[in-house]
């Protein structure tokens, strides 16, 4: 990406680009770069499918609707279609993943830290009001995702097989209270800086659902992350809400994800 890529409409918003730069790790569904301008830094990201560009979409405008909850997310600016590709701008949030601050192996007080402010942070969603346009009264949230499932299995490449999707169409876990879930609460899309979060990204699966859903993903096992007991009791402890089951843990995490 370079600055003749750039939509028209986003250079004239942010006016004088200087420099463009690129975070350290790209996501597989978009490239992210920042926008270097006289006054601050913005961020761009680009999707060029047709999956992604409906990922896109949905993010954008679940920024717009989560705005006002005081959360530690991106102000959304704009989204513009370019031939075959979507850009969104958005605010630049000085910080790193909590997934490289983890790698790097912080002393154990440091990263203790850490995890106790990405469950609190997680908790903060929850127990936040979850808008209205992202409540879908029609259908169940588990139902819907199931559906969207199926359709990503049947039209794209997805990580899981058939048989793994006709199970967890078939033995669902029991139903609890829906709130205002993130959709994708990995170490990879919350930032820190001295241990604190300052950035929750990639809101495309923001919606009145399962939060057992976030919580799974929250605790994935990375590189010095939630290898061990001990990281997941820091994390628990600090939500305060729900313990996911072994059962719980491998409907959401290894089994509903691997199709998106």
């Amino acid at each position: 990406m370079n600055i003749q890529d750039i939509p028209t409409e986003i250079i004239q918003q942010v006016g004088e680009i200087r420099d463009i730069s690129f975070p350290n790790k790209q996501g597989h569904t978009s490239i992210v770069a920042i926008l270097h301008t006289p006054d601050k830094k913005y961020i761009v990201k680009k999707t060029e499918s047709l999956l992604y560009n409906e990922w896109l979409s949905e993010e954008y405008e679940a920024l717009h609707h989560l705005r006002l909850l005081g959360l530690p997310i991106p102000k959304a600016y704009s989204l513009h279609i370019k031939n075959q590709t979507k850009w969104l701008l958005m605010d630049h949030i000085e910080g790193i993943t909590l997934r490289e601050f983890l790698s790097k192996e912080p002393d154990s007080q440091d990263k203790e830290k850490a995890i106790v402010n990405f469950a609190r942070c997680l908790k903060k969603i929850h127990e936040s009001s979850c808008p209205e346009a992202l409540m879908k009264h029609d259908t169940d949230w588990l139902d819907n995702m199931l559906l969207k499932a199926d359709y990503n299995w049947n039209n794209f490449t997805v990580g899981g097989a058939e048989e793994l999707l006709k199970r967890i169409q078939e033995v669902r876990p029991e139903p609890i209270t829906n709130t205002l879930i993130h959709g994708d609460y990995t170490i990879d899309n919350v930032l820190v800086h001295d241990c604190n979060i300052v950035g929750v990204i990639d809101w495309s699966g923001a919606a009145y659902g399962d939060p057992r859903y976030d919580v799974a993903l929250a605790i994935r096992p990375k590189h010095n992350a939630f290898e061990d007991e001990r990281d997941k009791e820091i994390f628990y402890d600090a939500y305060g809400k729900l313990r996911l089951s072994d059962k719980e843990y491998d409907y959401f995490e290894d089994g509903l994800y691997n199709f998106f």
